[in-house]
């Protein structure tokens, strides 16, 4: 137990230092499960740059671009998901951490949406602008972006994780919502079906549980509606590579050039060691 350091989200005191990355202090929480970095002192910006998109290693991106069809038939399972929920129709949505904009431009060509997005990323947020000529953002998600009441639904797609402030980004995304609206969370689960993970500070910053996550949501006036495992596309060599660098098994690097060689297209849809969140606005 440690004096000093309560927990972000529970406020508990049973907390202790669960790991230390390259001068990362990693806190875990025994009462809520909450695992957090509690002295990130870098600027996010500096962190997500062309590299980040572009690089071999634990952290970021091999290709991102590389992969976009990938990302867009995720974005479009994503859509049809949400359209179970809520017609989608000419909808006002905002997508948190957008990246490149791949799930804006779907939601805009495939149903008339009207979207916005924030994106730190000067690298992303330039293509996203400039190639898909959305009306994107450079920043963060902070209070007085947008007025009160604005959008139908609001994406964070892989974002959480990443922020310095989740409380507070959530809270802003209920700030903005419309009665009703719906807030769409995807994050890895600690403690889920599939709960293999790296601790990858300074890119992922909060690692959240099913339980934790809801009650933050809660907490900040917001329904659960659903709760499930998140299934994602890959090229099979990109995911035979991301298996032997969480593992260490050098042998695969091989094998997944071979693959990418032979069969760069071949594609799977596979369960994920992330969650789904589908919350409305109470």
């Amino acid at each position: 137990m440690n004096d000093d350091i309560k927990c972000y989200l529970c406020n508990s005191d049973k907390t202790f230092l669960y790991k230390e990355i390259n001068g990362s202090l990693i806190y875990s929480c025994k009462n809520c499960g909450l695992k957090w970095v509690i002295n990130n002192a870098m600027d996010l910006k500096d962190l997500y740059t062309e590299n980040y998109f572009n690089c071999n290693s634990k952290i970021g991106y091999q290709n991102y671009l590389r992969d976009e069809l990938n990302h867009r038939k995720n974005a479009q399972n994503m859509l049809k998901f949400i359209g179970k929920f809520k017609k989608l129709e000419n909808l006002k949505v905002l997508d948190v951490g957008c990246a490149f904009g791949f799930l804006l431009d779907e939601a805009r060509n495939l149903a008339g949406c009207d979207t916005f997005g924030n994106e730190l990323s000067d690298y992303a947020y330039k293509y996203a602008k400039e190639k898909l000529k959305l009306n994107v953002s450079n920043s963060a998600l902070t209070p007085g972006c947008y007025p009160e009441n604005s959008f139908d639904i609001v994406f964070m797609i892989g974002t959480i994780e990443h922020l310095n402030s989740p409380k507070e980004t959530i809270n802003t995304a209920r700030h903005i919502l419309k009665p009703d609206g719906l807030l769409v969370i995807t994050t890895i689960d600690i403690a889920g079906k599939f709960p293999l993970y790296s601790l990858k500070p300074p890119e992922h910053l909060f690692y959240f549980n099913h339980k934790n996550l809801s009650r933050l949501l809660r907490g900040s006036n917001f329904e659960i509606l659903k709760v499930k495992t998140y299934f994602s596309h890959y090229y099979l060599y990109d995911l035979v590579y991301k298996i032997g660098e969480f593992a260490s098994f050098k042998f695969l690097s091989p094998l997944s050039g071979f693959i990418k060689r032979k069969f760069p297209k071949l594609n799977l849809k596979i369960p994920t060691n992330e969650i789904i969140i589908v919350a409305r606005a109470v």
